[in-house]
């Protein structure tokens, strides 16, 4: 008989989990549960959906049924896991659409389960047209009512909600975006934010920072405005999106018995196994080895979901494999601006007590003569004490993102800013310069850090 992996969640970790483990070993009877109607849909992708850049349909990259088919995998959508039974190796759920309750036996378990809105404790959260962004039922409601809004509040700006509000202004939406921290992006250092909210600015976006919503006001159960505690009194709304953060979906693993780690997520190791014997965790609701604080973190990004999911497959088809860790390497789109960063900013390395030191530059991406040359900047943060970079931000007109690529790379790799300053990087006029931005910025920290 064929050993059972069984995969509660079908998004990025779930399914590259269920192809992995099936690709190593076909004679595995691999299953996958999800709640909800669809899988294996880029999240990232909902604000280029709202924005009618591409439609639902495009975000999906296989139904249960082409799965099922290609993978040779099956799919149980529309099924919500409510119990898992270790001792048994049995869980329990219900159909969704219809109330049947259902059983599954397995010998080997992923939860992938991902993560939940966790809109602020404010009156009004309940409101008609108040919205949270987690999956792609919520984009769909969100695009629902989105022709009858005008007016519409953005409540965090995180990367979903710069990204939604850049998209919304492209609709010829009057775009108000909130954010209770000093700057935009808290991820990234305020001289760097100070660029992005230049050009949100620059495009007609109203940007307040510094804004505790305090609630949403209504009129006949639908929300009319947003509250804020910077003297705004009260601004009208059509529609608000709340990008206020997310929790860990781990109810299930923790009824079950599984370790909950410090950071609220469920506590795995590097081979992505649980404290309890053939259950596995990966993606949103798992913690990430950070590989510079080299503890667990909580990172929320699609790519290291899916690296996740990638080793548990392995590891539950007998593939020994271990996952290295993350060092949170992200880039978005603002408008004409490109911003990335990688590994620790200046909060974060204050906040673990590292000595550290930085340096920001102005630079053009390639050569100042070459027709479209564009201005970006780039942040470099060091170890003080043993020269390793540790951070890297980066915004502009031109690749933000392949600097950030290659600061990325010299993190993992433990890389000296001495040896960064020295790196043999790809040279020509269209793409780059001369000294490549990303140089310069580590020759400008090296002098700082001689001074």
């Amino acid at each position: 008989m064929n050993e059972k992996v069984l995969i509660i969640g079908g998004n990025a970790a779930g399914l590259t989990a269920a192809s992995r483990a099936k690709r190593i070993d076909p004679r595995l009877d691999v299953a996958v549960l999800e709640k909800g109607p669809d899988i294996s849909y880029s999240t990232c992708g909902i604000p280029y959906f709202l924005a009618k850049m591409v439609t639902a349909g495009d975000l999906i990259s296989y139904t249960p049924e082409s799965f099922e088919k290609e993978r040779g995998i099956q799919v149980h959508n529309h099924t919500c896991v409510d119990e898992i039974a270790p001792s048994r190796k049995r869980v329990m759920g219900a159909r969704t659409d219809t109330g049947e309750r259902v059983e599954f036996s397995y010998e080997r378990l992923l939860i992938a389960t991902g993560v939940r809105a966790k809109p602020p404790d404010i009156p009004g959260t309940d409101l008609a047209n108040v919205f949270t962004i987690v999956d792609l039922q919520d984009a769909i409601r969100i695009n629902d009512a989105l022709p009858k809004a005008e007016r519409v509040a953005v409540v965090g700006a995180g990367y979903v909600g710069l990204e939604i509000a850049e998209c919304l202004h492209a609709l010829g939406k009057k775009v108000h975006l909130l954010e209770r921290e000093p700057h935009v992006l808290p991820g990234i250092d305020p001289d760097m934010a100070q660029i992005i909210e230049y050009e949100l600015q620059r495009f007609g976006v109203r940007v307040t920072v510094g804004a505790k919503v305090l609630a949403l006001t209504g009129h006949e159960g639908r929300v009319s405005g947003i509250k804020a505690a910077a003297g705004l009194g009260i601004d009208p709304a059509d529609i608000v999106l709340l990008d206020t953060g997310v929790s860990p979906n781990i109810e299930l693993a923790r009824d079950a018995g599984i370790d909950i780690g410090v950071t609220g997520a469920i506590a795995v190791n590097g081979y992505m196994e649980t404290n309890v014997p053939g259950i596995f965790a990966a993606g949103n609701c798992a913690e990430t080895y950070c590989a510079i604080r080299r503890r667990p973190v909580r990172h929320y990004i699609g790519t290291v979901a899916a690296k996740q999911g990638r080793v548990a497959g392995e590891n539950m088809a007998a593939r020994r494999t271990k996952f290295l860790g993350a060092i949170g390497t992200t880039v978005l789109k603002v408008f004409d601006l490109v911003v990335a960063r990688t590994g620790l900013c200046s909060a974060d390395a204050a906040a673990e007590s590292i000595p550290a030191v930085s340096a920001r530059i102005e630079a053009l991406d390639r050569a100042a003569y070459y027709p479209g040359a564009r201005k970006i900047w780039i942040k470099l943060i060091a170890e003080r004490e043993s020269r390793k970079l540790i951070g890297a931000q980066a915004a502009g007109y031109g690749d933000a993102s392949k600097r950030i690529d290659v600061a990325a790379s010299a993190i993992t790799a433990g890389m000296r800013v001495d040896e960064l300053a020295q790196l043999d990087l790809a040279y020509s006029p269209p793409y780059g310069s001369l000294w490549d931005p990303l140089l310069v910025a580590a020759q400008t920290l090296l002098r700082r850090m001689s001074a």
